[in-house]
């Protein structure tokens, strides 16, 4: 080993050795991303209770039916429903495959308990689509389901658990982005919670937006 690299060799020990040379992470650092990572599961933990909360509160003051629900009490006893994701899979459906385009759109939906884990709840379902990027924001549909039609529409494989509602366009849409709503009503808590997501469709030719026909080009005599 030459002389020359012996300052460097000395200053190792300060600088944090191997970790200077090859950028290995310190220890920490390592505490503070495993830090960082509990807070946000916490974060997210909370902010489904928050949502729970709020949707309890919202269905006692607008209850007016005389279906009894469980008290507080005992509903923190229990994995319910804290919360809705449309998930990714949700897009466009072909559901006529003799004809171009999507005829539809199908929607994925997870339910999450307390923990943000997913979990199985019977309930009802309100789906409405909108071509937001019309003029006149167009609503394509609003589709209903009710807990028994929707317990037909759970699927559950390998380390999925969702519902997958297929919703025919009562209305075509002219762009490509669609913002799709999801309402689902808890049968056990009468829990109301919403979720929405943009997702991409296939247009059908007849409903894409009109484009302005080429200006011929003057032609000199």
């Amino acid at each position: 080993m030459t002389l020359r690299f012996l300052p460097l060799l000395l200053l190792l020990p300060g600088l944090g050795g191997c970790q200077f040379l090859f950028g290995s992470p310190s220890k920490a650092n390592i505490k503070l991303r495993k830090e960082t990572q509990e807070l946000q599961g916490q974060i997210a933990q909370l902010k489904l209770q928050h949502d729970a909360d709020a949707a309890t509160i919202a269905g006692l003051t607008q209850r007016t039916g005389t279906v009894p629900t469980l008290e507080p009490a005992r509903l923190e006893k229990l994995f319910t429903v804290h919360g809705i994701r449309v998930e990714r899979l949700t897009g466009g459906a072909d559901l006529d495959p003799a004809k171009p385009g999507h005829e539809g759109v199908k929607v994925y939906v997870g339910l999450l308990d307390q923990y943000g884990d997913e979990v199985k709840s019977a309930g009802s379902f309100v789906v409405e689509a909108f071509d937001l990027a019309d003029p006149q924001a167009t609503r394509l549909g609003r589709w209903e389901f009710p807990v028994e039609q929707a317990q037909q529409n759970w699927h559950s494989f390998l380390t999925r658990y969702e519902y997958v509602l297929t919703c025919p366009w009562q209305t075509p849409p002219r762009h490509a982005d669609v913002t799709v709503r999801v309402q689902f009503t808890d049968e056990l808590t009468s829990r109301q919670f919403t979720g929405q997501s943009v997702v991409k469709v296939e247009v059908p030719p007849t409903t894409q937006p009109a484009t302005r026909p080429a200006q011929a080009s003057a032609v000199p005599r």
